[in-house]
């Protein structure tokens, strides 16, 4: 009996060790993944952003319709029919709405040394927080003046706001001033590849510095290319230099008046990654007319969504090589 009995103690004093040493072995094989952190999350890779751009809540509407609604409550009653229609087209992404707006607005140069004017005033109380509290992102636009692009960025850093998960960040080449000339826009302003590689750079090592959770979106708007070749200048020169950074999305976007079809064409151009590898990201902006803008500029007419989106034909146009994942409403 006695040797029976140590004969089961033995037995089962080896069932516990093994079963211990396969808890042990399974422990290792999971902890490695369970103390690496998660990188930031991107956007952009699952939602369509759908931002509306302009200067600010009833403010110049001419600039923009994000000037039409006194306030972000009735930009979300007014915003509703499109994002649904956009989120039930078929295979289509979640919605995030936006607000695109003209933090820095280039003005004539003989009143500013940079020739900007920034919206400070009340940026994190009016717009970047209730923003967040919906689920919304704040996109900072900067018009750059004879300011240049990494001093802007780094501006808006300084100032605090990009350390909000939901703000980001948008370059507008046009305003960016030619020397010789006092007004931003005219001639139309370029940057380089360089100058958007460089501020790509500060905002990876700024997301990994501030240890956020979502990748900080970059836009640059454009309508001179080299591949468009349309005698307008090139707004991001050796733009075939823009390279990718792991956590920033770029987002070229296709600004610029037109008709459906030229419209179409340009975007076809100005985001095809075979021309342009860094290109992950696509925009369009679509320009609808308002009452207070008598000059004319604006789309003949404004594409619809069905037909951005591609669930409707435009008469006598390419088809679009890809859906954007940022559409601006100006």
């Amino acid at each position: 009996m006695a040797n029976a009995l140590s004969t089961c103690y033995n037995y089962g004093v080896k069932a516990i060790t093994f079963a211990t040493v396969l808890i042990v072995a399974a422990v290792f094989l999971v902890w490695p993944a369970t103390l690496t952190p998660a990188g930031p999350a991107s956007l952009l890779e699952t939602n369509i952003l759908f931002a509306i751009y302009g200067r600010g809540f009833g403010i110049a509407p001419i600039l923009g319709h994000l000037g039409t609604y006194k306030d972000i409550e009735s930009m979300a009653v007014d915003t509703q029919p499109s994002v649904r229609k956009i989120a039930a087209i078929p295979g289509s992404k979640n919605v995030i709405t936006g607000i695109d707006l003209v933090y820095a607005l280039a003005i004539p140069c003989g009143g500013s040394a940079n020739c900007l004017l920034h919206a400070d005033t009340g940026l994190v109380d009016k717009y970047i927080q209730p923003a967040a509290a919906r689920g919304w992102t704040v996109i900072l636009d900067t018009q750059i003046g004879r300011s240049d692009p990494l001093t802007e960025v780094k501006r808006m850093i300084d100032r605090g706001y990009l350390k909000f998960e939901n703000v980001h960040v948008a370059l507008d080449p046009e305003y960016h001033s030619v020397p010789g000339h006092e007004t931003p826009g005219i001639p139309v302003g370029t940057v380089t590849a360089g100058q958007v590689n460089d501020v790509q750079d500060l905002l990876n090592r700024y997301v990994d510095s501030e240890h956020l959770k979502t990748k900080k979106i970059l836009i640059v708007h454009q309508f001179g290319d080299a591949a468009v070749h349309d005698r307008v200048p090139y707004m991001i020169a050796d733009k075939t230099k823009l390279k990718e950074f792991p956590k920033v999305d770029l987002v070229i976007d296709a600004d610029g008046l037109g008709e459906p079809a030229e419209k179409i064409r340009r975007y076809n151009l100005m985001t095809n990654r075979e021309t342009y590898p860094a290109v992950h990201f696509t925009g369009l902006k679509v320009f609808f007319p308002n009452q207070w803008e008598k000059a004319g500029h604006f789309d003949k007419p404004p594409l619809t969504i069905e037909q951005i989106f591609g669930l409707t034909p435009v008469p006598n146009a390419p088809k679009m090589l890809v859906k954007p994942n940022v559409l601006i409403v100006a």
